[in-house]
This record gives structure tokens, C-alpha cells and sequence, in this order.
């Protein structure tokens, strides 16, 4: 079974799902809002189902890449592929942790931040996400579905921005969290993770790379590993960005947001220049469970 290319669906739509409200103040801090549209078309959920079912295709390919040629594709679905589950059947706050880094990427890519950068998020990392693979497939020897999943270490997403011959001049690390109503310690823990991170080039580099070896070796894989592989040999003048993205199911009651607009969140005490992204999202974690119980309707 050939593999896909790692190159991201399309979200002709997106514009249709969110209105952005962005607030700029000075030059190192931007807050963005994002509150959801009314009347969402049915369309634009098929294309996100099909984004987020290829953000996680590389994790599934490396799920099954052990059996190789041994595992059939009439094995696909049944409960002898080494991805039956994945990642639709773990539990919910799991889901949550996969919708909001996917959703910081879509974020990255779909909106102006500061310095208006064209900022682009070549593959997902979830296929470093070690020890969820093993807990599935102890979950699959017990039955005990809906067991608490571990967080994956390292960077939530990255972006990166190229230049006309394809080098990579800036690179944003991502902090990402989803909660079902709100939580400032939540806020709190993405500020202070960019805070105390002094990298210069991201400490998942080279999982990045490895992470689009997993998909098809295509004209796309083939210039974004050549470009990282130039970053990760650079001495470290790159510039770097942050970007925190807190994606919450209640609106505030006082406010209008929960993340300060005229200045960075008092947990971030870095000198880099910081974009936040807030995003409303009513009923979010009944969302993210459709959107998941979709994808398990496709593998399954």
C-alpha cells in the first residue's frame, strides 16, 4: 500500500468556521481572538475530518511499519493492525491534546501573525508520540479502552517560514492546550513552557525530519528534509518566534478574553516576539469527539 504524501489537505473553508478579531500592540505581541460562525457548512467539517485523519497518518504508518509486508491491507480495521484505534479510541483529554496542536497549525498557516510571516507547519509530530503507542497496545491486549493517555513530550507544533530559494529564515515554537470550560492554569503552563525555552533551534528538529520520512517521498518531503536539515547544521541566528494557542469551550463574562491583549501574559517573561491565539469554541469537547468518532468510522 503506497504511502501518502505528506503534503496537507486543503481548508478552502476555514474562513467559513471562525471570525479572526486580531489585537496588535507594539511590535513583539499580538493577541488574536477566535470565536466561532454561526451556521458552519456541513462541507467545511468533512475537509477538517479529512485534515486531521492525515495529520495522523504518519503515526499510523509507523505503527504498522514493524509487520511491513506481512500485514495485509484486509488487516486494516481488524484488531491485528498494529494502528486498530489509533487515535480515535483514546481517551478524551488525549483528543483534546491532538485537536489543539493541530489546530495551532491550522492557525499558523490561516492567519496573518506578526510581521505578516507566510507561515507554513510541514507534518505533524505525532508519530514521537512513544508512549501512547505502547499504552494502545497494552490497551489492546486488556480491553481497557478509554484509559488515560500520556502526553507526549518536545515542541506541541512547529512552523517554519522559507524564502524564495527554499531556505528557512524563521521558525515559531508552538505551545498548544484545549480545555473543556477554561482553565488559567492552562495559560499559565504555555507561557511559562516558551518562557523557559532558550533553544535557538527546535529541540524536535530532527523529529520533524524523521516525522516526513514516514509519509510518501515526494517532491514535497524531499525540499522541507532538505531545508531542515540545513536549519539543523545552522549556528543558531534564525529567528525565532513564540506562539501560544488556548483553545476553551466557555466564554469569559467580564471580558472579552481570557489572555491579555495590550500586553504579554504576565507568565511569559521572554524578550522574543510572541503571538496568542485565543480560540471560543462553545461545546468544544463534544466537537472534538465527533470529529474523532469520525475517524473511526473511516479505520474501523
Amino acid at each position: 500500500m503506497s504511502k501518502k504524501s505528506a503534503e496537507k489537505p486543503q481548508l478552502p473553508k476555514f474562513s467559513q468556521w471562525l471570525n479572526v478579531d486580531p489585537t496588535v500592540n507594539g511590535k513583539k505581541y499580538l493577541h488574536v481572538l477566535l470565536t466561532e460562525l454561526s451556521g458552519v457548512p456541513d462541507e467545511f467539517w468533512q475537509e477538517l475530518v479529512a485534515y486531521i485523519d492525515h495529520a495522523h497518518q504518519g503515526a499510523r504508518n509507523v505503527l504498522r511499519a514493524p509487520l511491513g509486508d506481512s500485514l495485509s491491507p484486509v488487516h486494516y480495521g481488524k484488531k491485528i493492525d498494529p494502528a486498530f484505534g489509533y487515535p480515535h479510541k483514546f481517551d478524551i483529554i488525549a483528543l483534546q491534546g491532538f485537536f489543539g496542536e493541530i489546530l495551532t497549525g491550522i492557525i499558523a498557516e490561516h492567519i496573518d501573525l506578526l510581521d505578516d510571516v507566510d507561515w507554513e507547519v510541514p507534518v505533524y509530530l505525532f508519530r514521537a508520540h512513544t508512549t501512547a503507542f505502547q499504552q494502545l497496545e497494552e490497551i489492546k491486549n486488556t480491553g481497557e479502552w478509554g484509559k488515560r493517555i500520556m502526553g507526549r513530550t518536545g515542541d506541541d507544533g512547529l512552523a517554519f517560514a522559507r524564502d524564495e530559494e527554499g531556505n528557512i529564515v524563521s521558525w515559531m515554537a508552538c505551545e498548544a492546550k484545549c480545555t473543556r470550560g477554561h482553565s488559567a492554569a492552562l495559560i499559565n503552563d504555555n507561557h511559562e513552557k516558551l518562557s523557559k525555552s532558550a533553544v535557538k533551534k527546535p529541540v524536535d528538529l530532527l523529529r520533524t525530519i524523521k516525522a516526513l520520512e514516514d509519509y510518501a517521498d515526494d517532491d514535497y518531503a524531499k525540499e522541507w528534509i532538505d531545508a531542515l536539515r540545513k536549519l539543523y547544521f545552522e549556528n543558531g541566528s534564525v529567528k525565532r518566534y513564540d506562539f501560544s494557542v488556548y483553545v476553551c469551550g466557555r466564554k469569559p463574562v467580564r471580558e472579552t478574553t481570557w489572555i491579555p491583549t495590550d500586553k504579554p501574559h504576565t507568565s511569559y517573561a521572554a524578550k522574543r516576539k510572541l503571538n496568542a491565539a485565543e480560540i471560543q469554541i462553545l461545546e468544544v469537547v463534544d466537537k472534538i469527539k465527533r470529529i474523532y468518532k469520525k475517524l473511526g468510522e473511516i479505520h474501523d
